[in-house]
């Protein structure tokens, strides 16, 4: 009797540990995928002349994406009472017009970049991109919105849409300062500035964990989202 006992808990709670581990394993995966790429770009000297190339800013607004998609997801899914639904929506892929939107928003920054002012640059796209920020927990919920609806949801969080992605660009800045401050004092080696290339972009994985639970707490509230429950079993494929 034990044992059947062990059994049906183990049997009720592997698959959503199993999916949570999953998604932990690739929001570091994506994590470290975009400082390994920074590590390699900058430590290369033959990739010296690409290692501006708006391509690069393009590939990693896609990898910050997939990144997003999934900790919202979590953030989504936190204390959600284990079901097939849940461990459905916390393993679906990523929605292609999230990608879309995100590269959309990578881009907007990669040509505001090319303003004199970095501050102005950085309130410029904070502005643009919190006016339609909320687009983004919609689709990873899988209720996906329009522009104008994505609009019309964030229209009275707009100063916390704005503080939440403000901030975020703005520690993002300054650990960019504060690294180089920090390389300029490691020992002159090959690898230190490429180290300081992948620690910034594991700073900014930290920073995005941040807004993207930001974003799924704000959604969940003017929305009224409903985790996903459990109808009569919580895990009905197992039996």
């Amino acid at each position: 009797m034990l044992h059947q006992l062990l059994q049906h808990t183990a049997m009720k709670t592997t698959p959503r540990l199993s999916a949570s581990s999953w998604s932990m394993r690739w929001c570091s995966g994506c994590a470290g995928l975009a400082a390994a790429i920074a590590y390699v770009l900058e430590a290369n000297q033959a990739l010296a002349d690409w290692r501006h190339h708006w391509g690069w800013d393009f590939l990693f607004a896609l990898i910050y994406a997939m990144f997003l998609d999934r900790w919202i997801k979590e953030a989504l899914l936190e204390d959600a009472r284990p079901c097939d639904e849940a461990d459905e929506l916390r393993c679906s892929t990523i929605a292609l017009r999230f990608l879309l939107f995100a590269a959309a928003l990578g881009l907007m920054a990669t040509a505001l970049a090319l303003l004199p002012h970095v501050e102005l640059s950085a309130v410029l796209w904070t502005a643009a991109a919190s006016l339609f920020v909320l687009m983004l927990p919609s689709l990873a919920s899988g209720e996906p919105s329009s522009l104008r609806q994505a609009f019309a949801l964030g229209r009275p969080l707009q100063v916390h849409l704005f503080l939440l992605t403000g901030g975020a660009v703005a520690l993002s800045l300054g650990a960019d300062s504060g690294l180089a401050w920090v390389a300029g004092h490691l020992p002159d080696r090959p690898w230190t500035a490429a180290a300081v290339a992948a620690a910034h972009r594991l700073v900014d994985g930290l920073l995005l964990a941040f807004v993207g639970y930001g974003l799924a707490t704000l959604f969940r509230e003017v929305t009224g989202w409903q985790q996903p429950e459990p109808d009569d079993r919580p895990y009905r494929r197992v039996y």
